[in-house]
């Protein structure tokens, strides 16, 4: 039984300049406003952002603290991050984001985001039942992901609006 990936794609517009959105993935403060948590229910986030560097975000939500690490694989500023994931109470298992920002035209940025995930095979599931659950997984990561995104989205424009007054 051979394990497999899922993997997923989400482009996104932003309003913003692909320096200031490669900061908003590398930036402590203002990943504490979108990634994995929100300013209300951050309670730290610490980052060293070099290749090799390691990163480690901690959410508290009622009596849920979430933990969510890994580690810069690339950095190339402006243009593209590359970087593991892991809830490390949750799973032990590590996934791969790679993100790519592109000047569509001036004060916009196309956002490629890619997924990359390792979904176990148990026995006991046929064939079909496998492609369901990687399905529900896939399906379950780009609505989790979309809805960072727009945490994101809606954080990148509120500053690009707070710096232009």
């Amino acid at each position: 039984m051979q394990n497999e990936w899922v993997e997923v794609k989400i482009v996104r517009l932003l309003k913003t300049t692909p320096a200031f959105a490669y900061q908003a993935w590398i930036d402590p403060e203002m990943l504490r406003h979108w990634f994995m948590t929100t300013s209300r229910t951050n309670t730290s986030v610490h980052n060293e952002a070099v290749e090799g560097g390691h990163y480690e975000i901690i959410d508290q939500r009622q009596d849920k603290r979430v933990r969510v690490k890994g580690i810069y694989n690339k950095l190339v500023s402006g243009l593209e991050i590359g970087l593991t994931i892991q809830m490390p109470d949750v799973s032990e298992k590590q996934d791969d984001i790679e993100v790519f920002f592109e000047e569509r035209s001036p004060g916009i940025t196309q956002m490629t985001f890619f997924y990359k995930s390792e979904v176990p095979k148990e026995r006991r599931l046929s064939q079909l039942e496998y492609k369901q659950k990687k399905k529900e997984y896939h399906d379950k990561v780009v609505h989790g992901f979309e809805n960072i995104f727009d945490a994101m989205q809606n954080y990148i424009e509120a500053q690009s609006t707070d710096s232009n007054h």
